[in-house]
């Protein structure tokens, strides 16, 4: 159950990454925010957020299966999760512009109303 769980994990972590790695990319962002386009700090903290969520899932797939097939099994999910974002690109891109705020729950500014001098 155990490795089922971190499997898991590793495969909705990489689609996340996957996703937020495709939003800083100009060319999906123009076609998912048509008015309200993101800031380049923001396309930073995706980019970041992108490769600290596929990063993060090596060490899933590899405390579930073990180092040699826990390496190969990240590659097919990488791969996989890169294939279901291309495909949501391509039919229903709207369903990816909530991700975008995700990279904002991790870095977080300080607004100026919480912030006193």
């Amino acid at each position: 159950m155990r490795e089922v769980l971190l499997m898991l994990a590793a495969g909705v972590v990489l689609l996340l990454g996957m996703a937020l790695l495709a939003l800083s990319q100009e060319r999906h962002r123009d076609r998912i925010f048509i008015s309200n386009r993101p800031a380049a700090l923001d396309i930073r903290a995706q980019r970041a957020t992108a490769f600290i969520a596929t990063g993060l899932g090596l060490p899933a797939c590899i405390a579930s299966q073990g180092a040699s097939f826990g390496s190969l099994l990240w590659l097919l999910l990488l791969s996989a999760a890169a294939l279901a974002v291309a495909l949501t690109l391509t039919w229903r891109p709207q369903w990816l512009r909530p991700l975008a705020g995700a990279a904002r729950i991790v870095f977080q500014r300080p607004s100026a109303s919480t912030s006193r001098s």
